[in-house]
């Protein structure tokens, strides 16, 4: 039988959620007020959101008046995104490895880091050219992805977080290119491990990927404010990229 990848253990556990919970909704909405000022998507466009998760911001998107469909390879977040559908935003179990629709969508959204999780250049390559193939001529793919260059320069080794009860150990450290993230944690006296791991991908390898799919950079910012991206300094790279 074949091994899980880590993210399909992890992604589903209950604790994933337990550990993420508080981030920043505010700031999360006002990234994608943001995007949409930025996109100027007209009324019923056809938007895809790639690992979606539990479908929060496909529902923002939805109540944009777009037309929706969000996937994620966890079938726990796609179970309870599911009793969110409507007419206009439905959910899907996929791998974004593997090709949804052609030619269909006006935008393609892949958000929050939810990126560089594969081993291989050749896996990195396969979900941006599913991506692709799935916008239509002119459609854009936005990717949220962390800077990798101010990463290196941040990285905190190890932390204690307590959420509901729980504390949680996470250790960090450099694998060549890959950030992996260890999670310890005990609860009613058993003991969990869990593991995170994110390549360090730069401009570079994202111009790479958008080449040989047939797309091209057109707008990269630094933050959820939509400045400008600076290498050294920004807390993300967020990457437009259209399909000529």
């Amino acid at each position: 039988m074949k091994q899980k990848e880590w993210f399909e253990t992890w992604f589903d556990s209950p604790y994933y959620h337990v550990l993420y919970q508080n981030r920043d909704e505010d700031e999360a909405e006002q990234f994608m007020q943001n995007l949409l000022s930025y996109l100027k998507l007209s009324e019923n466009s056809r938007v895809l959101d790639v690992a979606c998760g539990k479908g929060r911001h496909a529902v923002y998107l939805a109540e944009n008046n777009l037309d929706v469909v969000g996937i994620d390879l966890s079938w726990k977040n796609i179970s309870h995104a599911q009793h969110l559908e409507r007419k206009n935003l439905s959910f899907f179990l996929h791998d974004m490895r593997r090709v949804f629709y052609v030619n269909y969508f006006d935008t393609v959204f892949n958000l929050f880091t939810s990126f560089g999780y594969f081993e291989s250049e050749k896996e990195n390559q396969k979900a941006i050219h599913s991506m692709s193939l799935s916008l239509k001529k002119g459609g854009r793919l936005v990717i949220d992805f962390f800077n990798s260059g101010k990463i290196f320069k941040e990285l905190v080794p190890q932390e204690y977080i307590t959420r509901d009860g729980l504390m949680f150990l996470v250790k960090k450290r450099f694998e060549g290119n890959i950030i992996s993230k260890k999670i310890y944690l005990q609860d009613r006296g058993k003991e969990y491990e869990f593991e995170e791991r994110v390549q360090t991908l730069h401009l570079s390898d994202f111009r790479k990927y958008f080449e040989v799919s047939k797309m091209q950079i057109r707008d990269v910012f630094g933050d959820y404010q939509l400045n400008a991206y600076d290498e050294t300094n920004s807390d993300r790279m967020i990457l437009i990229a259209e399909k000529t």
